[in-house]
């Protein structure tokens, strides 16, 4: 009972953050593209923070202000995409990466197994896909290349959603980790949505 009242907090509090990308949404509709930098530096240092330095004063701010501000670089990611693949594309991508997200969710709350041993390995794995796409931006590979990094990462958040929902499951999220942990499936559903995108895209340009 006290798990299911954690998964109701956490998503209560998901929820908001959606509220937030979308108010951080209309913001980077009328704002310059110049922001997008400065924005896209603070959201990283943000995480990091919220990653590596969990125990500080007003925490909770921080991790309410990531939304908002994917929210504005979000804006743009989308718009990149409507133009690369269609508005139709987009929504129906969007739509099927719900129902990914909710079978997982599934996946991770009903598994017998305690997963929690995967942090660690998750998380030196993704470290790694970080560092060879900051590698790729100044020596840029070919496409198919970046397509099966888009297709590394899709697994990477496939297999951190039904952790963070065993999680939540298992009974690893105390009352003071609801937000932090709201957040972290922000970021899977994120992650995992951009980059389907990014894959549909490198697999169009790849069979032009």
């Amino acid at each position: 009972m006290k798990n299911t009242n954690i998964l109701r907090k956490v998503l209560k509090h998901f929820a908001i953050m959606w509220l937030l990308t979308g108010v951080g949404f209309f913001v980077g509709s009328v704002l310059p593209p110049t922001v997008l930098l400065p924005v896209s530096i603070i959201t990283i240092l943000l995480l990091i923070i919220a990653i590596f330095v969990r125990n500080i004063r007003m925490m909770n701010t921080i991790l309410y202000c990531i939304p908002f501000l994917v929210g504005i670089t979000f804006f743009w990611s989308t718009q990149f995409y409507i133009n690369q693949l269609g508005m139709e594309t987009v929504l129906i991508t969007l739509i099927g990466t719900i129902v990914i997200f909710a079978i997982l969710g599934f996946i991770g709350s009903v598994t017998k197994s305690d997963l929690s041993g995967w942090g660690g390995y998750l998380f030196g794995i993704l470290l790694v896909a970080i560092l060879v796409s900051i590698v790729f931006f100044f020596f840029t590979p070919s496409n198919f290349i970046l397509l099966l990094l888009a297709a590394v990462i899709i697994l990477i958040f496939v297999l951190y959603t039904i952790y963070d929902f065993n999680r939540i499951a298992k009974g690893h999220v105390s009352e003071e980790d609801v937000v932090s942990s709201a957040l972290d499936l922000y970021l899977d559903f994120i992650n995992l949505f951009l980059n389907i995108l990014e894959l549909i895209w490198r697999i169009r340009e790849e069979f032009k």
